[in-house]
């Protein structure tokens, strides 16, 4: 395992620590009415859905950059089908809780999809 993908997982594991935290605070101080049990999960799945993709894209980028360029796009679109596929499978069995879901999904995509993309430029310059 090289260092930039050492430093990565590093950087997302306290992201996701720092989140929880987070993400404990606002449930259990301003808005418990709003606390979800999957939202633990959901943060455990960005987060390896997330190192596993860096992983694949560090390969990448290491190896052959054209294909890089040219995959990137691709390595997106199925990260976007894989998280919508989780979203749909939650929300069709808990229809009453989509909007809390959807609002916490969606600022751990920014907030993943952020720290991924800052981290992949530094690795492509």
């Amino acid at each position: 395992m090289n260092t930039s993908l050492k430093r990565f997982i590093a950087k997302t594991v306290v992201l996701s620590a720092a989140l929880a935290l987070i993400g404990w605070l606002v449930f259990s101080l301003f808005i418990p009415q709003y606390y979800l049990p999957v939202f633990p999960l959901a943060l455990i799945f960005f987060l390896v859905v997330t190192i596993l993709v860096h992983a694949y894209q560090l390969k990448l980028a290491k190896t052959n950059m054209a294909k890089f360029t040219r995959s990137t796009m691709l390595v997106t679109f199925f990260k976007l089908v894989i998280y919508s596929v989780f979203a749909a499978v939650y929300i069709a069995t808990h229809a009453e809780n989509a909007i809390p879901f959807v609002i916490g999904l969606m600022l751990l995509y920014l907030v993943f999809s952020f720290v991924e993309v800052t981290e992949i430029t530094k690795v492509t310059k």
